[in-house]
């Protein structure tokens, strides 16, 4: 395989598209090393935000609780937390539909909640480029319920919003009686032998900044207060040992991937993604979906990347480290795919049409 070829199409990215910093790792699924591309000062040790990968790290709890018996996917959000906390939360045709809410869509982000980051009239995103804060949960209810839902709970759609995330967090805590960052380290990190990666829990903690393609932005708060929903850091390595185990169910039982692998397409903010249990998939191409090659796992507006590519057996890891072009970790991906594959076809003796 030409690395010669991967290399150059990495630098020319992070020319173009003006990153100070990026990295990619690339493994096969027998974890041979098929390249490494790192700019600017960033190698496999270097901590990041996860952003929303961290979502992966919610799912692997709450699958491990399935596991063990304590939750179901069919157990409703109110089982946990008390009705009078979340009343009103999916509002909806003038009813109040919160009781329907299951935990599987919660990890499936079909509960129908508003997605706060963009969606008046919080906005929660032009209000983080203005200043850092501090946000509760209680705080997060409180601002969706200013909004309608979007549908009825488990309707055969999908809208992103990371209440969902917090509200699994929250439930995770209750049930282990520990604090999430507590959980995660115990039943994440030390399994895996990863000591670089955790959820931030203070603003006081090492909390990298993000770059918005101006200048780098501060936001400890912020991230701390972002918890399940993207209060992540980890470093490539870490991640790339995190998204083998989590395809490989290394952490939780493998037969979870048969309910997991349900995907809908989110709303246009986050087209062309589909989303099913805990994860997210992309395809590349338009035409004969059956045969496009298509990666899972979780991207984050950091530019964080964790994905796995069935169709040529690769793990892809690492950040374009952008928050102002979240997507551009999406396009580096979908440039090394298209070229591996290109590769892969070219020793076949087959002929690249892409």
């Amino acid at each position: 395989m030409s690395k010669e070829n991967l290399q150059k199409l990495f630098q020319g990215f992070v020319e173009k598209n003006q990153l100070p910093k990026a990295i990619i790792s690339i493994e096969k699924g027998n974890g041979q090393e098929v390249a490494q591309f790192e700019h600017g000062p960033m190698t496999d040790q270097t901590p990041f935000l996860l952003a929303s990968v961290t979502k992966m790290w919610v799912t692997t709890l709450i699958l491990q609780l399935i596991d063990q018996g304590k939750i179901s996917y069919n157990n409703i959000v109110t089982d946990f937390i008390e009705k009078e906390k979340l009343s009103q939360l999916n509002h909806y045709m003038g009813k109040d539909q919160t009781q329907y809410i299951t935990i599987k869509d919660l990890l499936f982000q079909r509960s129908g909640l508003a997605n706060i980051f963009f969606e008046e009239p919080i906005y929660l995103r032009q209000k983080i480029a203005e200043a850092d804060f501090s946000y509760t949960f209680d705080d997060m209810l409180d601002w969706v319920r200013q909004s309608d839902a979007h549908f009825l709970p488990s309707s055969d759609q999908a809208h992103y919003a990371d209440i969902n995330f917090m509200l699994l967090g929250e439930i995770i805590e209750k049930i282990h009686h520990l604090s999430l960052d507590d959980c995660i380290d115990r039943f994440i990190m030390e399994p895996l032998g990863l000591n670089r990666s955790y959820l931030v829990s203070s603003e006081y903690g090492m909390i990298p900044p993000l770059y918005t393609g101006k200048d780098y932005l501060y936001r400890p708060k912020i991230v701390a207060s972002a918890q399940g929903a993207g209060g992540g850091v980890s470093t490539t390595a870490d991640t790339m040992t995190f998204i083998r185990a989590f395809i490989q169910g290394d952490l939780f039982n493998k037969d979870h991937w048969q309910e997991m692998q349900d995907y809908y397409p989110l709303q246009g903010d986050y087209a062309p993604v589909e989303y099913g249990g805990g994860h997210m998939k992309l395809s590349l191409g338009q035409f004969n979906k059956e045969a496009r090659l298509s990666f899972i796992g979780h991207s984050g507006i950091s530019g964080a990347f964790a994905f796995y590519c069935p169709q040529l057996d690769v793990y892809l890891a690492g950040t374009t480290d952008n928050v102002g072009k979240s997507e551009l970790c999406i396009q580096l991906i979908y440039l090394m795919l298209f070229e591996l594959e290109k590769e892969e076809l070219a020793n076949q003796g087959g002929k690249y049409d892409g």
